[in-house]
């Protein structure tokens, strides 16, 4: 592992938690890496020793308690590209720190993924170079590893994942109601604009997945959860109740 160039360091830290608030760390992995990893701090790769501590001694970078840490292969692609596969990874992380019920599992990634893309559109205006079409592609590469893995025969048009408008594909919505019964198609039209800006500054990683899931709820009008009761009036947005 190693710390990336300076200036693409910053300029990714920037756009991602544009998108995202959440701590994050950037690195570049050594080896056969050939998508963008992102991992908690306290991931344990043996007994009581947790990543970031093993990144703190080989590294020199500090690492707040609470860090998302995103590795980048070493033959960086695009970079919205990039940015888009990152973006992925982050939001499933998210929905496996979370606690969004499983029947809504793929209503949840679905909404996240246009809302992460619909930000994206909006970072050009905020002076980040993003280009929107290369961040979904990226997006989709993310996507199509969660949703694809051994069903693709049941995908019409194999390289549908590739486009950049797939998010928007009516046979998305049909693939994946196929793949998950409980899948509703909510209306991408519906999603709000600020599902992700949970917060106005990035929050430690268990926070921010937190707000994120208590969003997601209030959006779906899934059951609360009895340590997390909701404070919003985003229901009912959606056919999901």
């Amino acid at each position: 592992m190693a710390l990336p160039e300076m200036g693409f360091g910053l300029r990714f830290h920037a756009a991602l938690t544009a998108i995202l608030p959440v701590q994050v760390a950037i690195l570049i992995a050594r080896g056969e890496c050939r998508h963008p990893l992102v991992m908690a701090d306290s991931l344990e790769l043996a007994p009581a020793l947790p990543l970031g501590d093993v990144l703190v001694e080989e590294l020199p970078l500090e690492l707040p308690y609470g860090t998302m840490v995103v590795m980048l292969p070493v033959a960086l692609a695009n970079f919205s590209t990039l940015l888009g596969e990152t973006v992925g990874e982050a939001l499933l992380l998210a929905q496996s720190l979370g606690g969004v019920p499983m029947e809504h599992e793929t209503d949840a990634l679905y909404i996240m993924a246009h809302a992460a893309m619909r930000r994206a559109a909006a970072l050009g205006l905020e002076g980040h170079e993003v280009d929107p079409q290369a961040f979904c592609r990226g997006l989709g590469k993310c996507l199509a590893r969660q949703w694809l893995a051994e069903r693709r025969p049941l995908l019409p048009d194999p390289m549908l994942f590739s486009r950049s408008d797939f998010l928007w594909q009516r046979q998305l919505s049909a693939y994946l109601t196929d793949l998950d019964p409980g899948f509703s198609s909510p209306d991408p039209l519906l999603v709000p604009e600020d599902l992700l800006s949970v917060a106005s500054a990035p929050l430690r990683l268990a926070d921010w997945a937190g707000r994120t899931e208590t969003m997601l709820r209030a959006v779906m009008g899934a059951p609360e959860r009895e340590d997390a009761p909701l404070k919003t009036s985003l229901a009912a947005r959606f056919n999901l109740q």
